[in-house]
């Protein structure tokens, strides 16, 4: 009966992972009540998760990536490699996934993926190539520098400690590498030689020579004295002199979609508008129109020459507290100065008031004001500027103190003086009294919808080993394809995990993953390490889909991405590492 109610409990959250109908937070939350209330596992034991080593290493690591973000420590080091690339895209291609890879391997997936997209956003502009080939790659080599190192990726964190308390045996800080450089270098391959041809060329309308942006939609407004009163819409030359589409129209708090070119246009009509935004700001002045967020906020309007203005893109980065809500609800015009002109999310513009939208993360906004608050904007932390936009540092002076501390945190855990989590805690602490990390940034810089992710889903790994049920789902597995042998039991875990690690969080699927590795090893009477460095490597190659890891969903609205964009670049990518990563592992782990 456990082991039937627990398998329920599991496929229940992999349906909510898979759909989204919450967030992966909220759903392992709630798979940790059930565990507890069911009895599967006790009260302590379901809130065990928040104080295991992996738990902390990882909240820790989050910390020491946070102050060599805010100091700039990496960002020399980035551009110089940057101008390596030269104008051939082959270049860019090896470039922004070999830099991507290395920053990844000593700080987090996500924050090495933010650092990195203004500058590849840049490399792109200088080498007249849309920025939609470079961010796939980025994002792809992030993913894979991860796997080269201990800390660099939360799954590698997770299996240690997991091996730890199965076994009693550890991974050293570079035992990843071997197998992680061997992937690093046929992903990069890959990409160079074959995936930078399966990737879009978006380039439907131009921003400014800073970036190469999509076609937006943006609300307009007709102004009382305008010259399209009572004018036709066929007659307006929209589109004939501005490229413009009128794909809808506001009247007396009605909708009116793809209007005929015979209707006429009065004052007070709110027009949608697509196409690039130097048009829309060109028709504004010549036509007598008002976008919608500058007449719903006088204040956004200043006195300023149009030369003082630019437009500019920002994408809504991780830790930024919009999320969730919407530009009005914080009220962003008043506070940052900046117009508010479109919205850009997944590959497509949003057809919506852009101030009333909910904001999610990977969003990007096209934004209009002066350039002093623009750049406040990209030193708020809250958003990426695209495009050649320059942002200073927090604490520049103190780059080489949190690179310091880096290097002192992997020479502790590497050479076994401290355990990985003391030694990520005593860095952690150190960039706060170093002052390379504020302390008031020190809670916003954690991730804590991953933190309360992993932290939720441990209890299942430990209600799947006590009822049996990773004994039984190991058996299935042994019993199908045991008589073929350990490699290809292996095989099987890598592409499991590979699978789920698609619908569900890499962390999460590692967890589900490693009492059933652990059960297929002693089932076959061979070392636990190699099925454990499996499902590592697996749970971080997760290129198909954007919602499997954040990197891909933060370039997915800078690159104007579609969801079949990492599905046909990925698949092969997924295979390829599949394939070389299971020849390799059983070579560096023999069973």
């Amino acid at each position: 009966m456990e082991i039937t109610l627990v398998l329920l409990l599991l496929l229940i959250a992999l349906v909510l992972f898979a759909t989204e109908w919450l967030r992966m937070d909220l759903v392992s939350l709630l798979l940790l009540l059930a565990l507890a209330v069911t009895g599967l596992v006790s009260a302590e034991e379901a809130f065990s998760g928040f104080s295991n080593p992996a738990v902390i290493t990882v909240a820790a690591m989050f910390i020491i990536s946070a102050g060599l973000t805010r100091t700039g420590a990496l960002v020399p080091l980035g551009n110089r490699l940057m101008r390596l690339a030269g104008g051939s895209e082959v270049r860019m291609v090896v470039v922004i996934m070999l830099c991507s890879a290395g920053f990844s391997a000593f700080i987090n997936n996500i924050g090495a993926t933010a650092m990195l997209l203004p500058m590849a956003v840049s490399m792109a502009r200088n080498g007249r190539i849309s920025p939609s080939k470079l961010l796939i790659p980025l994002a792809f080599g992030s993913l894979l520098g991860g796997v080269c190192t201990l800390i660099g990726t939360p799954p590698n964190i997770l299996m240690n400690t997991l091996l730890g308390q199965y076994t009693g045996e550890h991974f050293s800080m570079f035992d990843f590498t071997p197998v992680g450089l061997a992937i690093l270098t046929t992903g990069t391959l890959y990409m160079a030689l074959i995936g930078r041809h399966l990737l879009p060329e978006r380039k439907a309308g131009t921003l400014t020579e800073a970036y190469q942006v999509k076609e937006y939609i943006t609300e307009v407004q007709i102004l009382d004295d305008s010259p399209l009163h009572g004018q036709r819409i066929g007659r307006s030359n929209f589109e004939s002199r501005y490229g413009l589409k009128i794909r809808a129209f506001l009247r007396a708090g009605r909708k009116y979609p793809t209007p005929h070119r015979n209707r006429k246009l009065y004052s007070g009509d709110t027009l949608l508008l697509e196409g690039g935004p130097e048009a829309i700001l060109s028709l504004r002045e010549s036509k007598g129109l008002a976008i919608v967020p500058e007449r719903d906020n006088p204040a956004a309007t200043t006195e300023l020459d149009r030369e003082e203005l630019m437009v500019i893109e920002a994408a809504l980065s991780p830790n930024s507290g919009l999320a969730g809500k919407t530009l009005r609800e914080v009220h962003f015009v008043e506070t940052y100065g900046l117009t508010p002109l479109a919205l850009w999310r997944s590959g497509a513009p949003v057809v919506r008031k852009v101030d009333r939208v909910l904001l999610r993360f990977g969003d990007v906004l096209l934004l209009q004001g002066p350039q002093e608050n623009v750049l406040h904007l990209g030193e708020d932390h809250g958003f990426l500027l695209l495009g050649d936009i320059r942002t200073v540092s927090d604490q520049p002076q103190k780059a080489p103190l949190a690179l310091t501390i880096l290097v002192a945190t992997i020479a502790l855990a590497s050479t076994d003086l401290l355990p990985i989590m003391l030694a990520a805690s005593l860095g952690a602490l150190a960039m706060v009294l170093s002052r390379c990390l504020n302390v008031r940034d020190l809670y916003t810089t954690i991730d804590w919808s991953i933190i309360v992710l992993i932290a939720g889903t441990l209890p299942l790994g430990l209600a799947l080993e006590k009822t049996g049920a990773a004994r039984l789902l190991a058996d299935q597995i042994v019993g199908l394809i045991g008589p073929f042998g350990p490699l290809a039991v292996l095989c099987a875990l890598f592409l499991l995990t590979s699978l789920l690690t698609e619908i569900m969080s890499h962390a999460a699927a590692a967890v589900l993953m490693a009492p059933i590795a652990f059960n297929s090893a002693l089932d076959l009477a061979v070392s636990p390490q190699p099925f454990f460095m499996a499902v590592a490597v697996a749970a971080s190659s997760c290129f198909m889909t954007p919602i499997s890891h954040q990197s891909n969903a933060l370039v997915m609205g800078p690159g104007g991405y579609r969801f079949t964009d990492f599905l046909r670049v990925g698949a092969p990518m997924n295979l390829l590492i599949w394939l070389v990563a299971t020849i390799l592992i059983p070579i560096a782990f023999p069973f």
